[in-house]
């Protein structure tokens, strides 16, 4: 039993070493080691016997003299098997019953030997030398649990491996048998493992990094069948199971393993013929399955020996990426081409990037930008940082680090240069700042230009026309600008240069100047306007001075008979004053007898309204004494009935007195109450008949107070009804009154008011004398002020003028009265007729 387990830890170890050979050698060996330690083991032993198998293998022991005896053959096989298993490169060990270690072979010795410094870490005082002899019990932290685990075989054969410090041992325990079967101890194999241990933990570490990594990874063999795939391979090929299938019928990701790659190939051969030679790997390229893009990794797998035994084949979806790897290439051709000045910086604020229109206008202004930044080079922006361009750059730091800012527009300058800088934000997918893009624009032509333009405005605004714009350092759009306003301005200055000179021999009374040159539009009808109107001031020059005449001999006349006028107004109104006075006495009288009607009026209401609240309480009385009248009547009635009553009391009284008679001497008591009553009963008869002689007699004095009163109700009736009659009459006089009053009042108003005419018209008629008398004084003055206009000697055409004035204002109102309306050509008889009509119509155009 113990030389099988050791064969199959020998095959075990040799690996791929081991053959049939070896193993019967071996085996033979190992059973003959057994059957001579048994037969020592059991022969009869002196005091030494059981230290014998202790010694060491170079020196057998010597069996101990007993019953058994070997023979020579036996003791011959004992020295191969021993010299065989003390020179064996397994390390092996005995101990008996009691672990004590009985035997060790040299591998073992060579073993504890190697790693003694490290046994002594962990067990202090071991020595590998010393090693037989001593008891296994040192080596167990419990020694209980070892015991028990090899108290008995079954327990074994028993494998573990054991870690000493930095070390792993391969421990392979079997049990020892007699040749009759008794447990005698136990064989320990030793293996110093920590090697082997280390490179299978590495190719675990590195199974289980492949395993879990997100990278899909694939190996084939050397015939291009699946050995492995991990798991990010088997998602990556399920989540695209359609698309695999509609490329390659019959794909199934669940059984990829063991399927040979030639079914991806259109051309195998050429797979195979690259990949047969693994200097040819690694190997990267895209690959198309439908829709999808995949890129593939191909690399050699070799073997310790550094034999090619097959490939690894990473896989990577990037139809995502290729898809957006060509937009930005579409994009990045945009921005090569594009005629923006483009610049893209990191977060570091380093350029990464600069577009051709950038650089050649940095180009373009490089001189300029040297004389503030020497060494300026427009075409090696790519990798400076923009700080250096910047007075505080932790300011631009600020401003374009924190995305929240931007865009941000700004102009700056730069040695006599002027930028528009727009600064942007460039995100990630995620939103995170990967850095800035900035759009130069360079103003400086532009702003110069608008500076020109606003001095020419101001200029302009105050007079000054002959400023213009510098274009001689200008190109392109704002040279032809500034051409274009400098030509404007000579358009529009050069009629005004006429118009000045036309009004300014206007100013000075000469009406013989005309604008002169060759003009279009606007300014043509402005010159032939300017000129027409010139034209028609000389005109109304000469009709103005003749006009002048007829007005200065009218305003005469008006003169005499305005102050005619005044003396019969004054006159007028003197009358209208003494009538207005005799007015307001009549006003007052009137008003006086209107206030007495009123105040009669109102002392006849009030005599009327007592009179109606005498006649209410005289007809409250009658009342009254009718009620009086009837209460009596009743009373009168209860009276009567009392004295019925008082009657029949004394019958009944009379009536007891008679039965008290008959009854003797016992009605003697009742006979004395029935007179009492009987006397009562006639006292209250006599009572009630005075009281019914008063009650009648009193009924009788209220019915004749009843008919006194009512007849005062009546009289006093008929005094309210006169009382009526009166005060309506009074009413009606102070009515008429009132209206006699209001009638003279609004009669002394209107005279008071024709005074205040007359008055007005008074002042009036002076003011119209003193006006026309100013009319005649200016009128000589206009004649004097005619004289400074220097006309043309032609005879003007009225009619041809008018006609000319009335074309110009056919858009005016065609219902403007006529001149003739308002002028009486008439008195001036002096002048031909027709001529001055014409005069006023020009004027009245003009």
């Amino acid at each position: 039993m113990v030389a099988s387990t050791l064969v199959d830890t020998m095959k075990e170890m040799a690996g791929d070493a081991w053959n049939s050979t070896i193993e019967s050698a071996w085996t033979q060996a190992l059973n003959v080691i057994a059957k001579v330690m048994l037969d020592a083991y059991k022969a009869p032993s002196n005091t030494n016997a059981t230290s014998a198998p202790a010694m060491t293998p170079t020196t057998p022991a010597t069996p101990a003299q007993g019953t058994t005896q070997m023979n020579d053959t036996d003791a011959a096989e004992l020295d191969r098997l021993r010299s065989a298993v003390g020179g064996a490169m397994q390390a092996m060990m005995m101990i008996d019953r009691d672990f004590n270690v009985t035997y060790a072979n040299q591998a073992s010795i060579d073993l504890l030997a190697k790693h003694e410094a490290t046994l002594q870490s962990v067990f202090p005082g071991f020595h590998a030398k010393g090693i037989i002899g001593s008891n296994i019990d040192a080596f167990h932290k419990n020694p209980a649990h070892q015991r028990t685990m090899l108290a008995t075989p079954a327990n074994l054969p028993y494998s573990t491996n054991i870690q000493i410090a930095h070390l792993t041992m391969k421990l392979n325990v079997t049990a020892m048998m007699d040749a009759n079967g008794q447990y005698i101890g136990n064989a320990l194999e030793w293996a110093d493992i920590t090697e082997e241990v280390a490179k299978e933990n590495h190719v675990a570490r590195l199974q289980g990094a492949i395993d879990s990594s997100a990278q899909a990874t694939m190996m084939v063999d050397r015939d291009f069948v699946v050995t492995y795939v991990n798991q990010a391979t088997k998602d990556l090929l399920t989540k695209n199971q359609m698309q695999f299938s509609a490329v390659f019928p019959g794909f199934n990701a669940a059984n990829i393993i063991g399927t040979c790659i030639d079914i991806f190939h259109k051309n195998p051969a050429h797979q195979r013929q690259l990949l047969a030679d693994p200097s040819n790997l690694p190997y990267q390229t895209d690959i198309s399955v439908g829709d999808l893009k995949f890129e593939l990794n191909v690399s050699a797998t070799m073997d310790n020996a550094g034999n090619y035994v097959g490939n690894s084949l990473e896989w990577r979806d990037v139809t995502e990426i290729r898809k957006k790897e060509q937009d930005v290439a579409r994009l990045q051709s945009a921005v090569d081409g594009a005629q923006a000045n483009l610049m893209i910086c990191d977060t570091d604020l380093v350029i990464t990037y600069a577009n051709p229109s950038v650089i050649e206008m940095m180009a373009g202004r490089a001189e300029q930008l040297r004389q503030k930044f020497p060494g300026f080079d427009a075409r090696n922006l790519v990798g400076q940082c923009i700080d250096q361009f910047h007075k505080n750059p932790a300011h631009q730091r600020q401003l374009l680090g924190n995305a929240a800012n931007l865009p941000a527009k700004a102009e700056i300058s730069v040695a006599g240069l002027e930028f528009e800088v727009n600064a942007t934000a460039i995100l990630d997918h995620e939103g995170n700042l990967m850095g800035n893009m900035v759009e130069w624009g360079d103003i400086t032509e532009q702003k110069d230009a608008e500076r020109q333009i606003q001095s020419l405005i101001d200029n302009a605004v105050q007079g000054e026309l002959n400023t213009r714009i510098d274009a001689s350092t200008y190109s392109g759009f704002m040279k032809t600008l500034a051409e274009g306003i400098n030509e404007l301005m000579d358009a529009v200055v050069e009629p005004l240069n006429e118009t000045q000179r036309v009004v300014k021999a206007l100013s000075m009374g000469d009406l013989s100047e005309t604008m002169e040159g060759e003009f279009s539009g606007q300014f043509a009808e402005l010159r032939d306007s300017i000129n027409e109107t010139n034209t028609v001031l000389s005109e109304m020059v000469d009709q103005i001075m003749e006009s002048s005449e007829s007005i200065l001999t009218s305003s005469d006349e008006i003169s005499r008979g305005n102050a005619d006028l005044s003396q019969r107004t004054e006159e007028q109104a003197s009358s209208l004053e003494e009538t207005a006075s005799s007015m307001e006495q009549m006003t007052s009288t009137v008003k006086q007898n209107a206030d007495n009607a009123r105040e009669a009026n109102q002392l006849a209401s009030a005599a009327r309204d007592q009179a109606e609240k005498g006649g209410d309480v005289v007809q409250k009385a009658v009342s009254a004494m009718g009620e009086i009248n009837t209460s009596s009547k009743k009373i009168a009635d209860i009276i009567g009935v009392i004295d019925e009553i008082a009657f029949q009391t004394n019958l009944l009284a009379l009536n007891a007195a008679v039965e008290a008679a008959r009854a003797g001497e016992q009605g003697k008591g009742f006979a004395v109450v029935a007179a009492e009553v009987r006397n009562l009963a006639q006292r209250s008869a006599g009572a009630a008949k005075e009281i019914k002689g008063l009650i009648n007699d009193s009924v009788e004095r209220v019915d004749e107070g009843s008919k006194l009163v009512d007849e005062s109700g009546k009289t006093l009736e008929e005094i309210v009804n006169g009382v009526k009659k009166v005060s309506d009459i009074i009413a009606e006089i102070a009515a008429a009154a009132q209206e006699q009053s209001a009638g003279i009042e609004e009669v002394n108003k209107a005279i008071t008011q024709m005074d205040e005419m007359t008055q007005q018209n008074a002042a009036l008629v002076e003011e119209a004398t003193a006006a026309s008398e100013s009319m005649n004084d200016e009128a000589k003055e206009m004649n004097k002020l005619m004289e400074f206009f220097d006309a043309e000697e032609e005879e003007p055409e009225p009619v041809k003028v008018v006609s000319k004035r009335k074309r110009r204002r056919s858009h005016e109102e065609s219902h403007e009265p006529a001149p003739a309306t308002k002028r009486k050509p008439a008195k001036r008889s002096a002048r031909p007729a027709a001529p001055v009509a014409d005069d006023d119509d020009e004027w009245e155009e003009f």
